[in-house]
């Protein structure tokens, strides 16, 4: 559950609960003891009033003293007859809230009469009752405990936690990894994102030494030789002959070595952030740019192309200088894994919801199984152990989709061979223009 459902709820049941006690408190404890407080107070107001109406009988100046017990003692007296007519009153009922009634019979004015005294007991002096000080300070205590439970529960359950995530970051640094914790709320997502985070950065780094030995490795075998034909030019019994024929070689390999490197920096420049010049494109302005690059070339080399297209009129915004690039690393990427077949290479493209799907197939070797399918697009992979180096084409192809708000997987066709499928967004905009079928 989510902390900002969890506040909320935990502040609404620390109020329930201080509720609960405080009723269960007064409906257990205090209501017995506000009774017989209230019982005690009206049998003292009774004896009181049985006193007056006893002292005041056969007096003369019985209304002179009711009215200076009620201004002394404030209270409120009224003298009733038998009919209910009030013949005497003195004090008020004002700022009266709670009150207690005792009532005498006395003579007065030569009559039987009803002598009614009535104690009230305001709000602002209900705190004098020692009912109302227990109710006050079980209220403070109870907020108290509500109080320090809340604080250990918020300190255990996410300060502590809080803390302990920042302590895991810290030891992170030293090379310890943070792992995953079960709990769903936002400190359970922080953290398992921080572990998230730690494994690809574990990953680009196992990614970036990979890079760094596969070009040691790829470097040093052309390298070595160089050297070792350097060292024979030294030689001043070499005929003229084997000269030249050390200088070509060495020629050779430097070629080799300068190939390697500059496929580094392509990779290198595709991989860094860069803005990409995009245009409207129709699929079928697309193939045409396909057909008139690799179709000709490829049937002189006796490799049969094909380009089905099932969505000519689709409009797309791409890099287009980046997007043959892609088809040319896939047709390269065919060409070096033909198998003993006659090669055949074939692009087919389709239109699914708002995206267009391109499928680059063949019949070559394809990839022997489904662990190394899933790395051929990692820099300097190959499935090729015969390789004198693992290229980046693969690689490229996959930043350049990606740049694109695309996605790009493999597969190996059942008939044998590759399949690559890369998907790109279709544009629905109008605001570019097409580029020009003769400029393509």
């Amino acid at each position: 559950m989510s902390i900002k459902i969890k506040l909320p709820f935990f502040i609404l049941l620390a109020m329930l609960c201080n509720f609960l006690l405080i009723v269960g408190y007064y409906h257990f404890y205090l209501s017995t003891q506000i009774s017989e407080t209230s019982n005690e107070v009206q049998e003292e107001l009774q004896k009181e009033t049985d006193r007056i109406s006893a002292e005041l009988k056969n007096r003369g100046d019985a209304v002179a003293r009711l009215e200076k017990i009620s201004e002394t003692e404030h209270l409120l007296i009224l003298v009733q007859d038998e009919t209910g007519n009030i013949l005497f009153q003195s004090g008020n009922k004002m700022g009266v809230k709670f009150e207690h009634r005792a009532s005498a019979l006395f003579p007065f004015q030569g009559k039987i009469c009803i002598l009614q005294i009535i104690k009230g007991v305001s709000i602002t002096n209900l705190s004098a009752f020692q009912n109302a000080h227990d109710l006050l300070t079980t209220e403070l205590g109870i907020i108290f405990i509500v109080l320090v439970l809340s604080g250990v529960y918020i300190y255990v359950r996410y300060a502590k936690q809080v803390v302990s995530l920042q302590k895991k970051m810290e030891r992170y640094q030293s090379g310890i990894r943070p792992e995953r914790v079960k709990r769903r709320d936002e400190i359970g997502q922080l953290q398992n994102r921080f572990a998230d985070l730690t494994d690809a950065l574990e990953e680009e780094k196992q990614k970036q030494d990979r890079i760094i030995v596969s070009i040691s490795h790829d470097i040093k075998t052309p390298l070595t030789s160089v050297m070792g034909y350097a060292e024979r030019l030294k030689k001043k019994s070499l005929t003229e002959e084997k000269r030249e024929q050390y200088v070509d070689t060495i020629y050779r390999k430097s070629v080799v070595i300068k190939s390697l490197i500059d496929d580094f920096d392509e990779y290198l420049s595709y991989h860094a952030p860069s803005s990409l010049r995009k245009q409207l494109i129709t699929v079928e302005q697309l193939g045409q740019v396909l057909q008139l690059e690799y179709g000709e070339e490829l049937r002189e080399r006796g490799v049969p192309f094909s380009l089905k297209i099932g969505c000519p009129q689709v409009k797309l915004a791409v890099d287009l200088s980046k997007i043959r690039r892609v088809f040319g690393n896939l047709i390269d990427n065919s060409l070096n894994h033909r198998s003993k077949t006659p090669l055949e290479i074939s692009v087919v493209c389709k239109r699914e919801d708002s995206s267009v799907i391109f499928s680059v197939e063949d019949n070559g070797t394809g990839v022997k199984n489904e662990e190394e399918l899933r790395k051929i697009f990692e820099p300097f992979f190959t499935s090729d152990k015969a390789r004198t180096f693992a290229g980046l084409g693969l690689s490229i192809c996959q930043e350049i989709i990606e740049a694109h708000g695309g996605s790009i997987c493999a597969e190996n066709r059942r008939e044998g061979g590759l399949r690559v499928i890369f998907c790109l967004p279709e544009e629905c905009g109008t605001g570019r223009h097409l580029i020009n079928k003769k400029n393509s």
